[in-house]
C-alpha cells in the first residue's frame, strides 16, 4: 500500500490525498513536522519537506505538485488533467498562482514567529501583496466558474481550492497569522465569486475527507535554538 508522509495543516500534503482519493488509490497516513528534532523526514527526502510518496517497492516521491504529475502518470483514471494542451497548460498556470500563494504565506508565518522587535514590516507587507494579488488574479480568471479549467474538476482544482480553504483554517488556528490574511476586507469579501467555488469543492467527498488538523509547532527549533 501507498505511504503518504504529511502534516496534518499542510494545505500541500492535503492536495495530494484529494488527488489519491479521486483516484481511488489505497493509502496510509504518516504523520511528521519536518521541523522538529525527531522527525524523519530527512530519511525520506534530502530536500527535508512534506509531503513524500513512499510507494510499496519502497520509492519515493516527494514535492507536492511533481506528485501529482506522478499520480497522473502511474494511475491516469478517472483522469485529473484535461485532454488539449492549452488547457493543460492553464492546470500549470493556477499551480503558479496557488503555490506562489502559500509560499508568501509560509514566509508571513515564519516571521511572525520571530520576536516581534526582528520582525521586518516590509517583508510581511510584500508577502502581503503576493497574497492579495495572487487570490485576486485567481478569481479574476476563475470569474465564478465551478472548475478552474474546463468543466470537470482537474488537479488545477486541488492546487487552488486547497491553498484558499487553507485560509480560512489558518485565520481560525493562528490569530496573529488570521490578522494579515483578512487582508482589507477579507478574501471573500473581496472576492465573493471564489465564495462558491470553494464551498463546491469543500463539499466533494475528497475534500472533506482530507480534513486539515492543527498541530503544536515548536518554533524555537525552526527559528532559533530549543
Amino acid at each position: 500500500m501507498m505511504k503518504l508522509i504529511n502534516a496534518r495543516p499542510s494545505p500541500f500534503g492535503r492536495k495530494v490525498a484529494i488527488a489519491m482519493l479521486e483516484k481511488g488509490i489505497p493509502f496510509e497516513i504518516q504523520w511528521d513536522i519536518p521541523w522538529h528534532a525527531d522527525t524523519a523526514v530527512p530519511a525520506f527526502n534530502p530536500l527535508e519537506q512534506l509531503p513524500i510518496l513512499v510507494t510499496p517497492a519502497g520509492e519515493t516521491v516527494y514535492e507536492s505538485s511533481y506528485i501529482l504529475e506522478w499520480l497522473e502518470h502511474h494511475f491516469p483514471q478517472p483522469s485529473l488533467l484535461p485532454a488539449s494542451a492549452d488547457d493543460r497548460l492553464r492546470v500549470k498556470f493556477f499551480q503558479v498562482l496557488a503555490v506562489g500563494v502559500m509560499d508568501a504565506i509560509v514566509r508571513i508565518n515564519f516571521e511572525l514567529a520571530r520576536p516581534e522587535q526582528c520582525q521586518s514590516t516590509n517583508w510581511i507587507a510584500r508577502q502581503t501583496r503576493k497574497i492579495s494579488g495572487g487570490i485576486a488574479e485567481i478569481g479574476r480568471q476563475i470569474d465564478g466558474r465551478p472548475f478552474a479549467v474546463g468543466d470537470a474538476l482537474s488537479l488545477a482544482d486541488l492546487e487552488v481550492g486547497s491553498v484558499l480553504g487553507h485560509l480560512d483554517f489558518l485565520i481560525d488556528a493562528i490569530p496573529v497569522l488570521g490578522t494579515v490574511l483578512k487582508l482589507e476586507q477579507g478574501w471573500r469579501r473581496l472576492h465573493p465569486c471564489l465564495d462558491g467555488y470553494v464551498a463546491g469543492l469543500e463539499s466533494r467527498p475528497s475534500f472533506l475527507a482530507a480534513r486539515r488538523e492543527m498541530v503544536e509547532i515548536n518554533f524555537a527549533q525552526v527559528i532559533g535554538k530549543a
